[in-house]
């Protein structure tokens, strides 16, 4: 038997105390997980008969004695002979409230009089009793209430009881704790235990038990509850990773075990929101201050590149309640040796073949012309970072010298930022390879979207409905017609069938009806304003037909979009 199982046990058994004992733990300690899957079976192996509830929800002295009588009852637990004893009374109830199942038990006690609950507790005997949750006791009265009956109950009847504790939660009487109980036995599991509770029972622990415990450690996380939310996002998380074949699953798992440990250890032991997490993992914040203060945050930055919102909000359980491998930060591709480097710890490289990958990385940075825009900026930082730890000689070529020389000369291929959710392992303190990364984006990044400006105007130009869902999927919420003249939307709109503009005007109807929309949108006030007024000269100068009556509907569209557009001040005046 296990060594708490014989010392709770020897402490019931010791007559010159009460028989109630208090198991006592902080909250995720693994307490119910012990008493269910340790205590209980080992008790009952000995020869006891064990009941089990929760005091969760509790809100009378009432309520305590029907869920005593509920859980013992509804179990059988009962001996034979008490049983027969109440075999005409049990019948005479189950038949009114129709059997003796579930909650109707639990309406039968709730409709019995005190008298007869009195006679069904007088009854019960050779039990032990565990209680859980006596911390969720709202009120010192009703704990104390609640200590007290099982107190009584445990004279003649040998009854004995152990309360589940987080005893610096309990608000009954301390003196009368001292007085009652026999004993109080903290459980506190090593982390190791730990870590093998949440995580045994998925076919990848044994592979990454390591890292596992590695990560846990740093946090000293040994709460049960938040490890077993973590292995099972984790799981997920595994499956699908796996069917990806593209990735490296051994070192992508190893970057996702640390993230999600230390993402949870922030949102369940350190009460940060999505958004705080994420806030914090910013690079901005690890920039040299006014004072020169270590960043309170400075792991959650370390791991910024794997995270993602959409992570976070899956790992947190928040509204993303479904992970896909779209949701994922950086991940380690197979059979890129620059990847495998970059994610290897030093340690696990001798001489010879740290310098052979140091070889290889050089020739990447300062020697290949066709490069990954992504994957060059991280290499020549990961170069950087070991020249700057004095990793190899200065008969290498200095990175820092010729830096901009060799951005000049690289041609680069920018597919790895279109749609990209991977970002780059850059420390943001290395400026000269940080800001020339960013401002290189953002050029990019203008270029693309001025070259799908023009595409999208043009398929405009010929029919709205070649674009109308596509449209919609990618801006819901998010503002377009800002990024047009209105001589470009009136140069469409005279040009599209009747049906085009049937259609754009059932569009505009339904992009403005969301209560709220202004705090996406009001970026599309001015150009709304300015195509209302274009399209009731349009309407005006139009003869009376079809066209001229979709552009009718138009008209009024958009006018119902200035208003959800304009300041409530404004939509006031003009009513």
């Amino acid at each position: 038997m296990n060594d708490i199982s014989k010392h709770i046990r020897h402490l019931l058994s010791d007559s010159s105390f009460p028989p109630l004992v208090m198991l006592d733990g902080d909250w995720g300690e693994g307490k119910t997980y012990f008493t269910k899957n340790t205590l209980i079976p080992e008790l009952t192996a000995v020869g006891e008969s064990c009941v089990l509830f929760s005091l969760t929800g509790l809100a009378s002295i009432n309520d305590f004695k029907n869920r005593l009588l509920s859980a013992t009852y509804i179990k059988k637990q009962v001996d034979a002979e008490s049983g027969k004893s109440m075999s005409t009374l049990f019948a005479s109830l189950a038949s009114q409230f129709g059997g003796e199942k579930g909650g109707a038990i639990a309406s039968m006690l709730s409709g019995a009089s005190g008298l007869v609950k009195e006679v069904m507790l007088s009854k019960l005997s050779d039990k032990i009793i565990i209680i859980d949750d006596l911390d969720r006791v709202k009120g010192k009265r009703l704990c104390d209430l609640i200590i007290g009956e099982c107190l009584q109950l445990s004279d003649n009847s040998n009854l004995k009881f152990i309360f589940i504790v987080n005893d610096k939660k309990v608000s009954g009487d301390l003196a009368l704790k001292e007085k009652v109980f026999s004993g109080c036995i903290k459980l506190n599991k090593s982390l190791q235990e730990s870590v093998e509770i949440g995580f045994s029972g998925y076919n990848w622990f044994e592979e990454y038990r390591e890292k596992i415990v590695k990560a846990v450690e740093q946090q000293n996380l040994k709460n049960l509850r938040i490890l077993k939310r973590t292995s099972k996002k984790l799981d997920e998380i595994f499956r699908v990773l796996k069917l990806d074949k593209s990735l490296d699953l051994e070192r992508s798992m190893s970057q996702m075990i640390i993230a999600a440990t230390l993402v949870t250890f922030y949102h369940y032991e350190k009460g940060l929101s999505e958004s705080d997490i994420w806030e914090r993992s910013e690079y901005s914040n690890f920039l040299p201050g006014e004072r020169d203060e270590k960043y309170e945050y400075g792991d959650l930055v370390e791991i910024r590149s794997f995270l993602t919102k959409e992570l976070i909000s899956y790992l947190v359980g928040g509204s993303n309640w479904h992970i896909s491998i779209s949701d994922f930060g950086r991940l380690p591709q197979k059979g890129c040796p620059i990847d495998a480097f970059i994610f290897s710890p030093h340690f696990h490289h001798d001489d010879e073949s740290f310098e052979r990958n140091v070889d290889i990385l050089q020739a990447f940075v300062f020697e290949d012309t066709d490069v990954s825009f992504s994957k060059w900026f991280e290499a020549a930082y990961f170069y950087h970072f070991l020249q700057s730890n004095q990793f190899f000689t200065d008969e290498r070529p200095i990175l820092s010298e010729i830096f901009d020389d060799l951005y000049e000369r690289k041609n680069f291929d920018y597919s790895d930022l279109d749609g990209r959710a991977n970002r780059l392992r850059i420390d943001p303190k290395v400026s000269f390879i940080f800001e020339k990364h960013m401002k290189a984006c953002d050029a990019y990044k203008e270029r693309r979207d001025s070259e799908s400006q023009i595409d999208t105007f043009e398929q405009m130009r010929k029919s709205w409905q070649d674009v109308d869902i596509k449209i919609y999927k990618s801006h819901q919420i998010r503002t377009f017609f800002n990024q047009f003249s209105v001589e470009q939307l009136m140069e469409c709109i005279d040009g599209w069938k009747t049906n085009d503009i049937l259609l754009f005007s059932d569009f505009i109807s339904e992009r403005y009806k969301s209560i709220n929309i202004r705090t996406y949108l009001s970026d599309e006030l001015q150009i709304t304003s300015e195509l209302l007024v274009k399209v009731q000269a349009r309407f005006e100068e139009e003869p009376a037909g079809r066209k001229k009556g979709a552009l009718g509907f138009l008209r009024h569209n958009l006018s119902s979009a200035v208003k959800a557009l304009s300041p409530d001040d404004e939509r006031n005046l003009k009513q």
